[in-house]
């Protein structure tokens, strides 16, 4: 009895004592990063949890996948995550954070690359590059922008042209909507879910302008200040006399979608954060274009930075 005692005292302990080996075993795998510096690319091989959970991020096959990290997309160099299995966002974004400082920032950023230094309103998960719609706003754009100059509105045809060469020249993806704050997402479950398969994710230092565009002579960037509204940055632009005179289309970097009031009669203050877009609409449209206000404010909160 004794002797049977032991034997089984003798192997629990040398499970509990395999159990532990390798759950340090596999923490230590989790924090190694195989670092493959190229020109471009800096390429991270990390180990993801195990799921625990149901929700992916949309195709659903149990496959390794990469997930591309970069400050902006005009940043040349980029951290590139590589998972063997469903990992969940908060996963995804401390792994990214680890890492981080391995990049330069783009020319247009200022501080330095840093977890600290992240506009967490702004860090964005994309699908791919560029957004299906893009093209087709930008023929549409086109197509009014000739209908105008047939009809002698010189001032508003160039205006759409110039909106059309902007939207061209911007990174435009096929954004998903999901808050990426770390701090939020790493203690709430219900906004982290699973991700299996390549995506692109931008963590941005926090920006110094916004962009105003729509119907203005240009679009133009300009500097944010704290407690500004939408009338103090349309000072700085040419509106249009066909502009809508009532509200402003504001874009937060988060791509939520706000109404501002600008008319005298109903202006209020609502505040924008920084790397946000104004967009003032177009008035007195034609019949074939009277969605495309809505198009291009669609479009424009996939903006990447």
């Amino acid at each position: 009895m004794n002797l049977l005692f032991f034997r089984t005292l003798a192997a629990s302990a040398i499970s509990t004592f395999l159990t532990v080996m390798q759950a340090r075993l596999t923490r230590k795998i989790n924090k190694t990063v195989l670092i493959i510096l190229t020109s471009t690319v800096a390429s991270f091989n990390l180990m993801a949890q195990a799921p625990s959970h149901n929700e992916i991020i949309a195709s659903g096959d149990n496959k390794s996948f990469k997930i591309i990290v970069t400050t902006s997309l005009t940043n040349k160099q980029q951290i590139q995550l590589s998972y063997p299995a469903p990992a969940r966002v908060d996963q995804i974004l401390s792994d990214s954070i680890a890492n981080i400082n391995q990049l330069a920032l783009a020319q247009e950023q200022i501080q330095p690359t840093s977890s600290n230094n992240i506009f967490w309103t702004g860090a964005a998960l994309f699908e791919r590059f560029p957004h299906p719609r893009k093209q087709h706003v930008i023929s549409q754009l086109t197509q009014l922008a000739s209908l105008w100059k047939n009809e002698g509105k010189g001032e508003q045809s160039q205006a759409a042209l110039k909106l059309a060469a902007h939207i061209d020249n911007l990174n435009i993806g096929e954004r998903i909507f999901t808050p990426l704050d770390y701090d939020h997402v790493r203690i709430e479950s219900t906004i982290n879910p699973l991700v299996d398969h390549n995506l692109t994710l931008v963590l941005p230092p926090r920006p110094r302008t916004l962009l105003v565009a729509g119907a203005v002579s240009h679009p133009k960037e300009v500097s944010w200040q704290e407690r500004r509204n939408a009338n103090n940055y349309l000072k700085q632009v040419v509106i249009l006399s066909n502009a809508d005179n009532s509200d402003v289309w504001v874009i937060q970097p988060d791509g939520h979608v706000e109404q501002h009031p600008i008319a005298y009669w109903n202006n209020k203050h609502f505040d924008i954060a920084p790397g946000a877009t104004i967009y003032l609409g177009f008035s007195s449209l034609p019949d074939d274009f009277n969605t495309i206000n809505e198009e291009i404010v669609n479009l424009l909160r996939n903006r990447a930075s």
